[in-house]
C-alpha cells in the first residue's frame, strides 16, 4: 500500500493543472493551499516522492529475501522472488495506484495525498537537500548550467481561464475578443487580413507628377502603389503626407519626376504571421507593405491599420457599408464575397473551413471551378452558398445557409428564388462531386450557346482602406476553370 501511495501522489499531483488548482481555491477547498504549496516547488515534490518509493522498494525487496531464503533455500530464492514481487510491484505499486490516479486527480489528492504527502515532504526534508544537492552537481556536470524557463501557461488552458473568468463577468465581450484575438495573431498569416490586389489602386509611374497626384487625390487613400510596365513590378509607394507637403509648399509639380517623391517599397512574404508583421512595422519604421508570393508576384497589400483593426477590432469609428451583413436567420446569412472564412465563423456557428482559400466568395469560386455567375449555387457538406452579385470577375455578395434551412435541394422553392436572379434562357447543370475529401453539390447555370467569359463593363471602385481600390483582372484566389465553358458574367454595380 505504501509503494502504490507514492506512486498514486506522483501522477495525481503532476496531473492536476492550474485549473483544477484555481477550482479548489475557488471552492475554499480546505487542502487547497497545501496542494499550491506542494506544486510551487516541483523539484522539491518529486525528488520526496522519489525517495519515499524507492525507501520503500527496497525496504520491501529486502524483506521479501529474506522470507524466500527461508522458505524455498538460496537456489530458489532469486527465481521466486523476482516472479512475485515484480507481481506485486506492478499490480499494487504502479499500475493499479497509477489508473486511479489519473482518472480523477482531483479527487485522490484532496482524499488521500494532500495531508500525509506534505508531512513526508518535511520529515525527508535532511535526506532531500543532500540527494538534490548530489543530483544538481551531476546534471550540471553533463549539460552545463540549466538555463530553462519556468513552465508557463500553455494556451488551451489560458483561453480556457479567459471563458470561466468572462462566464463570471469580470470579462465583458471586448476585453475577451481582445484576448483572443492577440492569441490568434500568433497563428494567422497575413494572407489571411491583407488587402488583395484586385482591390487596390495602382498608379503608373509613366504618369507624369502633375497627372500622378491627380489621380492619387481621385483614389482618397493613405499610400498608394506605383509600378512599372506591369504590376508586378512596382517602383514604389506615393504617401498623402508627401503631397499635402508639396502643395502646402507651392512646388512647382511638372519639374519633379515621379521618382523624386515616391519611397521604396518593402516586401514581406505572405507566410508571415499578424504578431511578426506587428514587429516587423515597429522595428522598421514603415507602415505598409507589399506581399509577394512564392513567385515574386504581388499579392496584395498590408498595412499598419490591417494589423490593428485584427487586433483591435475596426479602429477607424467608421461602419463600412460594403462589409455590412444581413442575418435573415440564424441559418440564413447575405455576406460580402470578400468576408474572410474566420470572421464568418466567429459570427456564425456554421463552421466553413477551407485549406486553400480565405474568403467566402473565394469557397464558392474554388468548387465551381470556373468563373462564377449570379445564381450559382454549391453545397459544401450541410452549407449553401449561392452567387447574389459579381462586380466584374469578383464574387461581391453571398447568401451562406444550412441546407435544412433552405429546404430540400430537390424542391422547387430555392430554385424559383434563385431563377429569379438569372436570365430566362439561362440553363441549370447540377451533380455532385469529391473536392478535397469532401462531397460537394453543385448547381451552375450558364447561357445557352454561350462559351466566352465576357463582362459588361469593369469599374473602379474606392473604400475607406488604406489601399483598396479599383478592381483588376487578376484574382488573388484563382480557380482553374475550363476556358470553353466560362458562363457570361452579369455586372452588378
Amino acid at each position: 500500500m505504501r509503494i502504490g501511495f507514492f506512486s498514486g501522489s506522483e501522477t495525481a499531483l503532476f496531473s492536476l493543472s492550474r485549473l483544477d488548482l484555481q477550482q479548489l481555491r475557488r471552492e475554499r477547498n480546505p487542502h487547497s493551499e497545501t496542494l499550491h504549496a506542494l506544486l510551487d516547488q516541483p523539484r522539491r515534490l518529486i525528488i520526496s516522492i522519489l525517495t519515499g518509493n524507492e525507501l520503500i522498494n527496497i525496504a520491501a525487496t529486502v524483506n521479501a529475501a529474506g522470507i524466500f531464503v527461508t522458505l524455498y533455500g538460496p537456489d530458489r530464492a532469486g527465481v521466486v522472488g523476482i516472479l512475485v514481487m515484480v507481481s506485486l510491484v506492478l499490480l499494487f505499486g504502479e499500475v493499479t495506484p497509477k489508473t486511479l490516479a489519473v482518472v480523477n486527480p482531483v479527487r485522490f489528492t484532496t482524499r488521500i495525498v494532500a495531508v500525509p504527502m506534505n508531512s513526508w515532504v518535511r520529515l525527508v526534508s535532511p535526506l532531500r537537500r543532500i540527494i538534490r544537492f548530489a543530483s544538481d552537481r551531476l546534471t550540471t556536470w553533463i549539460v552545463g548550467e540549466d538555463k530553462g524557463a519556468e513552465n508557463i501557461l500553455n494556451i488551451d488552458e489560458f483561453l480556457t481561464l479567459v471563458e470561466q473568468v468572462a462566464q463570471g463577468g469580470e470579462l465583458d465581450a471586448t476585453e475577451r475578443a481582445l484576448i483572443n484575438n492577440l492569441l490568434e495573431a500568433n497563428e494567422t498569416e497575413i494572407v489571411e487580413i491583407m488587402t488583395p490586389r484586385t482591390r487596390t489602386n495602382f498608379l503608373n509611374v509613366k504618369m507624369g507628377v502633375v497627372e500622378m497626384v491627380e489621380q492619387f487625390r481621385s483614389y482618397r487613400h493613405t499610400r498608394v502603389p506605383v509600378f512599372s510596365v506591369h504590376r508586378d513590378n512596382l517602383v514604389g509607394f506615393l504617401h498623402a503626407e508627401d503631397v499635402l507637403s508639396l502643395l502646402a509648399e507651392g512646388k512647382s509639380l511638372a519639374d519633379l519626376t515621379p521618382m523624386e517623391i515616391l519611397h521604396p517599397p518593402v516586401v514581406v512574404p505572405l507566410t508571415k504571421k499578424v504578431d511578426e508583421m506587428f514587429d516587423f512595422f515597429r522595428e522598421n519604421g514603415v507602415r505598409a507593405a507589399v506581399c509577394l508570393n512564392e513567385f515574386g508576384g504581388v499579392e496584395g497589400f498590408i498595412t499598419v491599420y490591417d494589423v490593428l483593426s485584427f487586433i483591435f477590432g475596426d479602429i477607424s469609428g467608421e461602419t463600412r457599408g460594403s462589409e455590412l451583413y444581413q442575418e435573415q436567420d440564424i441559418n440564413i446569412y447575405e455576406v460580402p464575397g470578400e468576408m474572410k472564412l474566420t470572421d464568418f465563423n466567429n459570427l456564425t456557428h456554421f463552421g466553413l473551413e477551407d485549406p486553400r482559400m480565405t474568403t467566402i466568395g473565394g469557397v464558392a469560386f474554388r468548387y465551381l471551378d470556373r468563373l462564377p455567375r449570379i445564381g450559382d449555387r454549391v453545397v459544401v457538406e450541410d452549407v449553401a452558398l449561392t452567387v447574389l452579385e459579381m462586380d466584374a470577375h469578383r464574387v461581391s455578395r453571398v447568401r451562406v445557409a444550412k441546407v435544412s434551412a433552405e429546404g430540400d435541394l430537390g424542391s422547387s422553392a430555392p430554385a424559383e428564388a434563385e431563377d429569379s436572379l438569372i436570365s430566362p434562357e439561362a440553363t441549370d447543370t447540377t451533380g455532385t462531386a469529391r473536392v478535397s475529401g469532401r462531397t460537394v453539390t453543385f448547381r451552375a447555370t450558364a447561357e445557352e450557346g454561350s462559351s466566352d467569359s465576357t463582362a459588361d463593363t469593369v469599374s473602379e471602385t474606392t473604400a475607406e482602406s488604406v489601399t483598396t481600390g479599383a478592381t483588376q483582372s487578376d484574382p488573388v484566389e484563382k480557380a482553374d476553370p475550363n476556358p470553353k465553358s466560362r458562363p457570361k458574367v452579369r455586372i452588378v454595380s
